[in-house]
């Protein structure tokens, strides 16, 4: 039996014992319960966001000046990834013989690269 059928089962007994104020007071902590249950989801959900983030953050290596994570050779935003821990792949705007260039879509911030 979980809590919550505990609570509904005081409940039932708590109205047939005719006590308006006990009912009031277990009708509360029913609400109270209800909201604590809900709390744990969305922080059960919030750990598996966090580590699935950490997992991802061990593929990353910072090979100056971005990042790139394993089986990708798509660059990723060093800024974007420090500041927010945001993986947003770079756009190659410029490929020269001597210079390219990669640019952040998300914040704009440009990558000048000198061969």
């Amino acid at each position: 039996m979980g809590i919550i059928d505990t609570v509904k089962d005081v409940a039932v007994l708590v109205q047939k014992a005719d006590n308006i104020d006990l009912v009031k007071h277990v009708l509360a902590l029913q609400t109270q319960v209800q909201e604590m249950l809900d709390e744990n989801r969305a922080l059960k959900v919030r750990i598996q966001e966090i580590e699935k983030l950490l997992t991802f953050a061990k593929t990353l290596k910072f090979q100056a000046p971005f990042y790139l994570a394993k089986n990708d050779n798509i660059p990723l935003c060093a800024r974007c990834w420090e500041v927010n821990k945001r993986a947003v792949h770079l756009v190659s705007v410029y490929k020269g013989t001597r210079d390219d260039r990669w640019d952040c879509p998300e914040c704009k911030y440009k990558y000048p690269i000198v061969h």
